[in-house]
C-alpha cells in the first residue's frame, strides 16, 4: 500500500497550484464566472459563490424561464451573456445558441447526422458531447463524430472534421460522448482507432499532433500536471492512462476495466498528486499516486481499490481530501470518500445517479428521475436544505452555474433557476 504521509503538508480545500493548473487549462474560455466548458470554470465541477440562498420555497427555487427543447445530454455552456447546448430533432443534431436572460433562440445550426449499423439507440441518439466556448468560436461534436467550428455570433460553420473519415477513428457502441477541450492553444479531441487523441488547430481544424493508435471510451480528457510536466489523462474501455500533453506519447497506463468495456465516469486530480479513477460495476474505483522523481519518468502506484465504489455515467467532485457523488448500481447513494483510504464515510439514500456541482460550501445536485436538491456535506454527514421534483425522467445532464443561476435540462426541456 503506498504511504501518504510524505503528501499531508500539501493538501489544501482549493489551494493556489489547483487553482494554476485549472486557469491554464481554461485559458482564452471567456471569463472566470462564465461556464465555457465541459466541468466548468475551475475544470473541476466546483464554482466559487456567496449569497445562495439556504432554502427554497415548498415549489422549489424561483424560475427564470423556461422553454422546450430536444433530447440529448450535452451539457449547457454559458459564456459573455449566452447559452450554447445541443439537442436532436429527428435525423440531425442541433447547436443552439439562447439568451441567457429569457433562454430565447438566437441562432441554431442543424446537420443530418445519420446513426450507424450496430449503435445502441436505447438511451437516445444524443448529443453527448458538450461545447467548446473559444475566442468567440464554438466547438461541437455530435453523436457519431461529426465535429464543428462555429461563429458564436453568427452561427457560421467556420469549418467541420469527421473524426472517422478524417483520422480512422472509433465508432462508439453508445455514440460520441466525449467532450473537446482546450490545451496550449490547441483542442484536444478524443479520436480513437488510427486517430487515438489529436491536437487541432483552433483556427483551421489543420492537426497540431496526433497519438499513436489508441482505443477510448466514453470519457472526456483531463489536463493534469504532475510536478512541472503536462499530461492527458484518457480512458481507454480498459485502461486509464497519461499521455504527453506536448506531442500525445504515452507515459503511463493502469488496467481500468470493468464487464461492459466501456469507462464514462470522470478523473478527478488534485495537487496531492493523487488521481481517482472510477468505473462501473466490477471495474469500481482505484486512486492512484502519481510522481516524477528528479523530473524523471511518471511513477504510478495503486494506492488504494473499493470495489463497493462504483461509478458509471454521472460526475463527482472532491473537496478536501473526500470525494462527494453517487455510488453503486441498480441502486445508488450520495457518499463521501475518503479519498486517501477509499473508506465510505456515509451513504445518503433518495437520490438516484446524481449529478453534482459543489458552489461555496455546498453541492447542488440533480438525480436521473429529475429531483434537485441542495445540501451541505461534509466528512462527517449530509444536511439537506432542500430539494424538489423539478424535471422528469431520465436527467443525465451536469447542472450548470453562473453566479446564482442555475442552468438545466431534461429530455424535453431547459429551465434557469434562480438560486440567490
Amino acid at each position: 500500500m503506498f504511504d501518504l504521509s510524505s503528501t499531508v503538508d500539501r493538501r489544501s480545500r482549493f489551494c493556489m497550484p489547483v487553482l494554476a493548473i485549472a486557469f491554464t487549462v481554461v485559458a482564452g474560455c471567456a471569463t472566470t464566472r462564465d461556464w465555457s466548458h465541459w466541468r466548468g470554470p475551475n475544470d473541476d465541477f466546483t464554482v466559487e459563490v456567496n449569497g445562495l440562498a439556504d432554502q427554497w420555497p415548498d415549489d422549489g427555487p424561483p424560475q427564470l424561464w423556461s422553454r422546450k427543447l430536444g433530447p440529448g445530454y450535452s451539457a449547457i455552456v454559458a459564456a459573455d451573456g449566452d447559452l450554447f447546448t445541443m439537442y436532436r430533432d429527428a435525423d440531425a443534431d442541433v447547436v443552439i445558441r439562447m439568451n441567457a436572460a429569457d433562454g430565447d433562440t438566437q441562432w441554431e445550426f442543424r446537420y443530418v447526422a445519420p446513426t450507424s449499423e450496430g449503435q445502441v439507440l436505447d438511451f437516445g441518439k444524443g448529443p453527448s458531447a458538450t461545447p467548446l466556448y473559444l475566442d468567440g468560436k464554438i466547438y461541437t461534436i455530435g453523436f457519431n463524430t461529426t465535429m464543428h467550428c462555429l461563429d458564436a455570433g453568427t452561427g457560421r460553420k467556420l469549418w467541420s472534421r469527421n473524426l472517422i473519415a478524417d483520422f480512422g477513428g472509433k465508432k462508439q457502441k453508445f455514440g460520441y460522448a466525449a467532450s473537446p477541450i482546450e490545451h496550449d492553444g490547441a483542442i484536444l479531441v478524443l479520436v480513437g482507432g488510427e486517430g487515438g487523441i489529436v491536437a487541432l488547430e483552433p483556427d483551421d481544424g489543420s492537426v497540431r499532433w496526433r497519438s499513436e493508435p489508441q482505443d477510448i471510451s466514453y470519457v472526456t480528457p483531463k489536463v493534469i500536471n504532475v510536478d512541472g510536466q503536462d499530461q492527458i489523462v484518457l480512458f481507454s474501455s480498459t485502461e486509464v492512462m497519461g499521455l504527453d500533453a506536448s506531442d500525445g506519447r504515452k507515459i503511463w497506463s493502469q488496467p481500468c476495466e470493468n464487464q461492459y468495456k466501456n469507462n464514462a465516469s470522470d478523473a478527478i486530480w488534485s495537487d496531492d498528486n493523487l488521481l481517482w479513477a472510477a468505473s462501473q460495476m466490477d471495474g469500481a474505483t482505484r486512486v492512484l499516486h502519481l510522481s516524477r522523481p528528479d523530473g524523471g519518468e511518471t511513477k504510478v502506484e495503486q494506492v488504494w481499490f473499493n470495489d463497493k465504489v462504483k461509478v458509471f455515467h454521472w460526475n463527482s467532485v472532491r473537496v478536501g481530501d473526500h470525494v462527494y457523488g453517487s455510488i453503486g448500481g441498480k441502486t445508488t447513494f450520495v457518499s463521501a470518500i475518503d479519498v486517501r483510504t477509499g473508506e465510505i464515510k456515509w451513504r445518503q439514500r433518495g437520490y438516484h445517479k446524481a449529478q453534482i456541482v459543489y458552489a461555496g460550501d455546498r453541492i447542488i445536485f440533480l438525480d436521473e428521475n429529475g429531483k434537485l436538491a441542495m445540501a451541505r456535506v461534509s466528512p462527517d454527514g449530509f444536511e439537506l436544505l432542500s430539494e424538489t421534483q423539478l424535471l422528469e425522467k431520465v436527467c443525465w445532464t451536469v447542472p450548470t452555474l453562473v453566479g446564482k443561476t442555475l442552468y438545466v435540462r431534461d429530455q424535453n426541456k431547459i429551465i434557469a433557476l434562480d438560486l440567490g
